[in-house]
């Protein structure tokens, strides 16, 4: 009888809990609801905090990659490069696989917006001589000028800036045949690419703009693939700035 009406009154509390106050009887946010507020407030936190740790999972297995190779990628390398707990890796995701996926994922979105960008302003660059036309020789001598010195640039920043990115880069293409999923990636980063550099081999050659832009995106990913090869700051740009302008020349005509 007594424990029967403690619970009574303690069930009571939790959802007619008033206070009197000075401007009269009010109702007062309940313990229950206090309750709630807090778990779901905790939730968050712990939402944020393990996205946080999948991220920080992500960028760690992309390290990896660079330096072992798809194939050498496995979860205690990833749980050491990230100074994780090994469970964490299987934790937030299925198996080895879907962590590498993921990850070719984040690589392949982290740039995308910058590159769209910038070819948004090459591309202004062009409209604006091609009203003027495009056949006039000085015009086709700034355009390669441009663009040399804008593919020159994307070259070295990588080389210097992100050289792990090329790594990543090189291993996404280069071990495609370890299943289909990841052929699929490889295809999509490397059509991310291309399409634009066929938008801008089209402004120059109509009939077949596709080759020119397979020509020249081989050229720049053989030229970062080889001069990463060289230690940092022994790339002779000179070089590269030569292969490139020749090849940019022969796709806008100049040659």
């Amino acid at each position: 009888m007594y424990r029967c009406t403690i619970n009574k009154f303690i069930v009571h509390s939790l959802f007619h809990w008033d206070e009197f106050t000075t401007t009269g009887l009010t109702r007062r946010e309940t313990p229950l609801k206090n309750l709630k507020a807090s778990l779901k407030k905790s939730r968050r936190v712990r939402g944020s905090k393990g996205e946080h740790t999948r991220q920080h999972i992500l960028e760690s297995t992309l390290s990896v990659i660079a330096r072992e190779g798809v194939r050498g990628t496995t979860h205690r390398a990833i749980a050491k490069r990230a100074g994780v707990h090994l469970s964490l890796t299987t934790y937030y995701f299925r198996n080895l696989e879907e962590l590498i996926l993921e990850a070719f994922k984040v690589f392949m979105n982290r740039d995308q917006d910058e590159l769209k960008q910038s070819w948004e302003k090459a591309f202004k660059y062009l409209d604006r001589i091609e009203r003027k036309g495009l056949e006039r020789e000085d015009r086709i001598r700034l355009i390669v000028d441009y663009f040399n010195s804008k593919i020159l640039s994307h070259v070295r920043d990588g080389l210097e800036n992100s050289p792990e990115g090329l790594m990543v880069e090189h291993h996404m293409f280069f071990e495609v045949m370890l299943g289909p999923a990841l052929r699929q990636l490889s295809a999509e980063h490397r059509k991310m690419l291309l399409d634009p550099i066929v938008r801008f081999c089209g402004y120059f050659n109509k009939e077949d703009p596709v080759t020119d832009a397979e020509l020249l995106l081989g050229t720049i990913t053989r030229l970062e693939y080889e001069a990463m090869l060289f230690e940092p700051g022994s790339v002779d740009y000179k070089a590269t700035r030569r292969e490139i302008r020749r090849i940019v020349g022969w796709i806008v005509n100049a040659n």
